[in-house]
């Protein structure tokens, strides 16, 4: 479903899971991800728990829209920019990707509710219960950071495939080729089941979407994105933090430094799970997030 946000100057695609009278968990993707990358054992475990499960598109990827696009950069230059500590010119920022979110729950009719945010999902989370702490009631951030600056940084070569994308008149198999590569290195996947259904997955997602300059414009407002470890050591929200133990792009220190900062932040460590959702973890990521909503 699309619905408009005046107020933002955009649109949103989104779709509801599980029991209309359920406390409400809203899900945020990370970079480049559409809402249907969730994956369904992980939405229908949560929806089977009570919960009312809230997916939607962030903006510039998937179905939505771009909304606005200030002048930025572009990637090669604010890497550089990065590595040597210099400014960074966004299109936008994750504050404004939370203010989104927000938005998205007014327009929908909900006072408060649970987040459960994946990488730059989990930043924009983290960014919204700050933003908006008397309406987030828990906040489950998965393997994801305080911000670039707060977090090791991955080894070259992961960079370099991430920063590497399928020619503009690429064909659908070569990107997915490509895709299935990059999340098969990230996700440190070593069972064939899991990357076919990998492939699968990916197979849908860019089917329904393919926007790379959107994706590139989200990784330019997570590469200016402040340290914001600060502000976190005064959050007040109950927070989880779970974090894949052979995570190669957002390595596992990030979230001891985040259980650092948050105030009785919790942390659960996934021993074989890379940057990825896969299939075998489903149960006790359901088990986790469900019991931190109290549901």
């Amino acid at each position: 479903m699309r619905i408009d946000l005046p107020t933002r100057g955009l649109h949103l695609d989104y779709e509801w899971t599980g029991p209309e009278n359920g406390p409400v968990l809203i899900l945020i993707m990370g970079l480049g991800m559409q809402r249907v990358a969730w994956p369904p054992e992980l939405v229908a475990g949560l929806a089977a728990r009570g919960l009312r499960v809230l997916t939607f598109d962030n903006r510039d990827i998937g179905l939505s829209s771009s909304g606005h696009i200030a002048p930025h950069m572009g990637v090669r230059r604010a890497f550089f920019r990065y590595l040597l500590h210099l400014p960074i010119r966004a299109p936008y920022t994750m504050d404004d990707m939370a203010a989104d979110t927000l938005a998205l729950a007014d327009a929908l009719g909900v006072a408060q509710f649970h987040v459960a945010g994946a990488s730059m999902g989990g930043m924009i989370g983290q960014q919204l219960a700050l933003l908006a702490p008397q309406r987030v009631l828990t906040l489950t951030s998965i393997m994801s950071s305080a911000g670039p600056r707060a977090a090791p940084p991955p080894k070259w070569d992961i960079t370099r495939k991430m920063l590497r994308a399928p020619g503009p008149n690429s064909t659908h198999e070569q990107r997915l080729d490509h895709y299935v590569a990059l999340f098969t290195e990230i996700g440190r996947h070593h069972d064939q089941a899991e990357i076919d259904r990998l492939r699968r997955g990916l197979d849908f997602t860019l089917s329904r979407a393919y926007r790379p300059a959107g994706t590139l414009r989200q990784l330019l407002a997570i590469t200016a994105d402040p340290d914001r470890s600060a502000k976190l050591r005064g959050l007040s929200t109950p927070t989880l933090l779970i974090h894949g133990a052979v995570d190669p792009l957002v390595p596992v220190a990030a979230a001891h430094h985040l259980m650092k900062v948050i105030p009785h932040a919790r942390l659960e460590v996934l021993e074989g799970m890379g940057h990825d959702l896969p299939a075998w973890v489903m149960p006790r990521m359901v088990d986790l997030i469900a019991a931190h909503a109290h549901v």
